[in-house]
């Protein structure tokens, strides 16, 4: 989409690639020669039923402080919005028509998160993408173009090994782990210190009422907590490592022969030095000996920086 009349200034080209989750938000900034300036994060402003407007707010905000950071000014050029809950092509031109509006930049495209994230990961090749974040979904690209997924169903039925799946645990370890003080957990300490508790009633009350995001808010937690040794966080990442895993084996269905298949990784669970990302290393080569686990996670909001740049 773009906007009419007055168009860009005579500036050099700014350009904004954004991935726009169910738990975050990263803006990045590039000029026309693809060098990044700045980029930015917030809160999820992933597209709900009739919610552009306020997916789009949350992002301007983003993306203002990217800008600010870059040193340049909005609205940009054009903009690249890989955007969770943006499958259909009503809410892109939607939450497209909202960034205009809010003055993000004079050309906006949005589409499916996965869209982006596959490019960034494989460009136009074959190849296995596990997201674990808010909730865990994976998505496969076969030899002859074809797309499958695995999982991502949502908190009430499944996103096993996703961040309120590990949040969801950590909360039941805590209550154990007072009934049961053999179970020696120092999950209740933690979670009471990170949201500002003092009791297990506290966090009883805080669970009446905590939507899924901040459930799934906790698993740094956890992860945190393997990381140190926790002998409960670290049974309860090397489950969800196999459950990611398992996502993996069900498209490695899809790829005929014996050939290696790539596999990339996306999501806040599965940054570099995660514990959940070397247990995922560690089950793939064990049950899914065909899977090469790319170095790095996907950097989507840059592929979406040089998309951004073919749009005008």
């Amino acid at each position: 989409m773009t906007l009419p009349p007055d168009g860009p200034s005579a500036r050099p080209p700014i350009f904004l690639g954004i991935d726009s989750g169910g738990s975050h938000t990263t803006v990045v900034v590039g000029d026309a020669d693809l060098k990044i300036l700045a980029r930015a994060d917030g809160p999820g402003s992933a597209m709900r039923p009739s919610g552009a407007e306020a997916s789009a707010a949350v992002i301007a905000d983003t993306a203002r402080r990217a800008a600010g950071a870059a040193r340049v000014t909005l609205p940009a050029d054009a903009a690249m919005v890989g955007a969770a809950g943006a499958g259909r092509e009503t809410e892109q031109r939607e939450l497209a028509a909202a960034l205009i509006a809010a003055q993000v930049a004079h050309r906006v495209r949005v589409a499916g998160d996965t869209e982006i994230t596959l490019a960034a990961a494989f460009g136009v090749g074959p190849g296995i993408l596990i997201n674990a974040g808010t909730g865990s979904i994976a998505f496969a690209r076969t030899p002859d173009g074809r797309l499958h997924r695995s999982g991502g169903y949502g908190w009430q039925l499944g996103d096993e090994g996703g961040g309120y799946w590990l949040g969801r645990r950590a909360l039941a370890a805590a209550a154990r782990a007072n009934d049961e003080p053999e179970e020696s957990s120092t999950l209740l300490e933690r979670l009471l210190v990170a949201l500002g508790l003092r009791h297990l009633d506290d966090l009883i009350r805080w669970t009446a009422t905590a939507n899924p995001a901040q459930i799934a808010s906790l698993a740094p937690h956890v992860l945190n907590a393997a990381r140190e040794g926790e002998a409960v966080a670290q049974r309860a990442v090397g489950e969800a490592a196999a459950e990611l895993a398992r996502l993996v084996s069900v498209l490695a269905r899809h790829f005929p022969g014996g050939e290696p298949i790539a596999v990339a990784t996306a999501g806040g669970l599965l940054r570099p030095g995660s514990p959940l990302l070397r247990g995922l290393h560690e089950v793939l080569g064990t049950d899914v000996s065909r899977a090469h686990l790319m170095d790095g996670p996907v950097d989507a909001p840059v592929e979406a920086v040089r998309l951004a740049s073919q749009l005008i």
